[in-house]
């Protein structure tokens, strides 16, 4: 089910899309690790000629367990045709309870494409809750504003 808002806000126009995801139980189970799948874009198309417009890609990444530690141990960022285009070496990153850490694709930065994707590896010592991972997307024009979100999945 999507719900959709136009709200005008200070001369400028946004378009917001909010989007009720099917409920899955097994996606919010404890676990002591996941390989996920980020679905992210660096330009959306628009228009009859597919003109781009490119977005502000942030990757959010949210521990939500009260009591426990995770450990990010890998995130690669990949465009629309598989290709690595940028492997994060400051890791393992030690995320502690209710710790949230955001990695950043420019708006100038398009190597991604239509298509890119984050692979991001998180392990913890016991089964915890599992970390909120999703990508906003924001662009931005002299009259338009929009964002929107997707979610993780795992494939490991």
């Amino acid at each position: 089910m999507s719900a959709f808002r136009i709200v005008w806000a200070t001369g400028i126009l946004f378009f917001v899309a909010a989007i009720a995801f099917p409920s899955n139980s097994s996606a919010r189970t404890r676990q002591n690790g996941q390989t996920l799948y980020v679905p992210a874009y660096a330009y959306i198309y628009h228009g009859n000629k597919e003109a781009k417009i490119n977005v502000t890609t942030t990757l959010s990444v949210r521990n939500t367990s009260r009591t426990e530690s995770i450990r990010i141990t890998s995130l690669e960022f990949f465009d629309t045709d598989g290709k690595l285009l940028r492997r994060y070496d400051d890791l393992p990153a030690v995320m502690n309870p209710l710790q949230s850490l955001r990695y950043v694709i420019s708006l100038d930065d398009d190597s991604g494409g239509s298509g890119a994707n984050f692979i991001l590896k998180w392990e913890a010592d016991r089964a915890v809750d599992v970390p909120i991972v999703e990508s906003i997307m924001l662009g931005t024009g002299s009259s338009y504003g929009f964002a929107f979100v997707s979610q993780a999945v795992p494939i490991q």
